[in-house]
């Protein structure tokens, strides 16, 4: 008898590149097929978005720091793929303390679809949110305002998360750990704005760092459509009458992009709609109207698929949707634990004045004013010191979450010890106990080295900030003896 062959479409293609090929040929005419398999034999560059959080620095600055050759990504103004560098891109001061993030450029288009004019203190909801690079885009655009929650439904990828956000310097962050398809019926009617880039099959056509070529099966990729219509689905339903939801792949799967749009458009109506960005992208770019014997909704023409000729990017999906209206739901209540619960306290008021007077007399600067504008409450857990923002202890105080806010100190024996994310961020601020090295001295420092060094400070033996001979401030380091002690973390350093 002889052995029945394994259905293909079940099975995980050898050669992954030739099998996307194959999967989209016909989605295409001839004449653009043939500028995707041009596009796919030029180089592929990767890019850089600048935070605007910690620097006022240019591209051009530091494009003539390092010799880079960048060129401009067209629909995000701090984005620029690096075609020419000598230094990896990761082994920069910049990169180091956070002045700017690695991203592939096609990941820079889904936070820049979304309207914030208007919003003074946004919620925002980044669904599926790990490793991060999409979240700090997003705090970067609503200027460390208002709140963004981070939410992965992995355990296994909140670290990652956890340390993007702390390099990146934002307050106004929680991270959270729950299924996002739990989210619309946890808090209907909640955000402004919610970023659903949905896990998805990864089936872009290039090959990038953090999205590798796989093969993928029928069965996976329809599996995967079905968790993404149930992903968009709470979003809609968590999210305000006229608030937008923008979602997105890593894949040009019609699967996961516009099957799953036309999803919800069954599901919701005249509820939503999908908004048009034909003055903004290429008529090359947009949705497709059928795929095999299925006829989309006219308004998915709407969405933006990047084919990789199009920009130059990988394989990418994005679609901005628009709530008309408010949806009947069911409810159900979220998981609850006040923060006191969990070892957290608010600093009573004298207390906050207190620390005000300290950072005041040691650094010279207002903090108190910092904090009000900010809109910042500060906490403490054991002896460290947070500020927390605000949006989240008046909407979310009860929601258990796996970090809040940004680290601003350590209030021990040795007395207040500045965080290293507190400093990079606002330690420009400071008139104060700064020490400034000059270029052999900042190499040695950001080896980890401690210096010798004999210098003295104002007040009893305060966290110094480190300013390197092209004034930035990278970092915290401390007098002992006749040499300064680098506490610069591991993580940062280049060797």
């Amino acid at each position: 008898m002889k052995k029945r062959k394994k259905n293909r479409t079940n099975t995980e293609p050898v050669n992954p590149l030739e099998d996307m090929l194959n999967r989209f040929q016909n989605l295409l005419p001839a004449d653009q097929w043939n500028l995707v398999l041009e596009e796919l034999n030029q180089p592929y560059y990767q890019a850089v978005r600048l935070n605007p959080l910690k620097t006022d620095k240019s591209i051009d600055d530091i494009a003539d720091k390092y010799q880079w050759a960048y060129k401009p990504v067209p629909y995000c103004d701090t984005g620029f793929w690096i075609t020419e560098n000598s230094l990896p891109l990761s082994k920069t001061v910049e990169h180091q303390m956070g002045h700017y993030y690695i991203q592939d450029a096609a990941s820079m288009l889904p936070v820049e679809l979304f309207d914030f004019e208007g919003l003074e203190q946004p919620l925002v909801l980044d669904m599926a949110a790990s490793p991060g690079g999409k979240t700090t885009h997003l705090l970067s655009k609503v200027a460390d305002k208002g709140l963004v929650i981070a939410n992965d439904s992995s355990r296994d990828r909140l670290t990652a998360l956890r340390i993007v956000l702390q390099n990146w310097g934002a307050v106004h962050n929680a991270v959270t750990n729950y299924p996002g398809e739990k989210f619309g019926a946890w808090y209907p009617e909640t955000f402004d704005r919610i970023l659903l880039d949905a896990p998805c099959s990864m089936q872009g056509l290039q090959a990038t760092e953090s999205h590798p070529l796989r093969g993928i099966t029928q069965k996976e990729i329809n599996a995967l459509a079905n968790r993404q219509s149930k992903l968009l689905s709470s979003a809609i339903t968590a999210l305000k009458t006229e608030g937008q939801v923008v979602y997105s792949t890593c894949t040009l799967t019609p699967e996961e992009n516009e099957g799953v749009l036309q999803r919800v458009l069954d599901q919701f109506g005249t509820t939503i709609q999908i908004d048009s960005f034909s003055d903004r992208l290429p008529s090359s770019s947009r949705g497709l109207s059928y795929f095999e014997e299925n006829h989309f909704d006219p308004q998915i023409r709407n969405a933006a698929r990047l084919w990789p000729f199009v920009f130059g990017t990988a394989g990418f999906f994005a679609a901005r949707i628009t709530k008309k209206a408010p949806l009947a739901s069911k409810q159900s209540l979220p998981p609850a634990r006040p923060l006191e619960q969990a070892g957290w306290f608010a600093l009573s008021q004298q207390d906050v004045l207190n620390l005000c007077s300290e950072i005041q007399q040691t650094y010279g600067f207002d903090f108190f004013s910092l904090k009000q504008t900010q809109n910042w409450e500060i906490w403490t857990y054991k002896q460290n010191l947070y500020c927390f923002p605000i949006q989240f202890l008046t909407n979310f105080s009860q929601l258990p979450v796996q970090s809040l806010g940004l680290t601003l100190a350590e209030n021990n024996s040795d007395g207040l010890i500045l965080s290293h994310e507190f400093i990079t961020r606002f330690g420009s601020l400071a008139t104060q106990n700064l020490i400034f090295l000059d270029e052999s001295q900042s190499e040695e420092w950001m080896r980890g080295n401690d210096l010798p060094m004999s210098i003295s400070s104002q007040g009893s033996n305060p966290v110094m900030i480190i300013i390197d001979h092209q004034h930035r401030v990278i970092g915290r380091g401390r007098i002992s003896q006749d040499r300064l002690r680098n506490l610069l973390p591991h993580r940062l350093r280049i060797i």
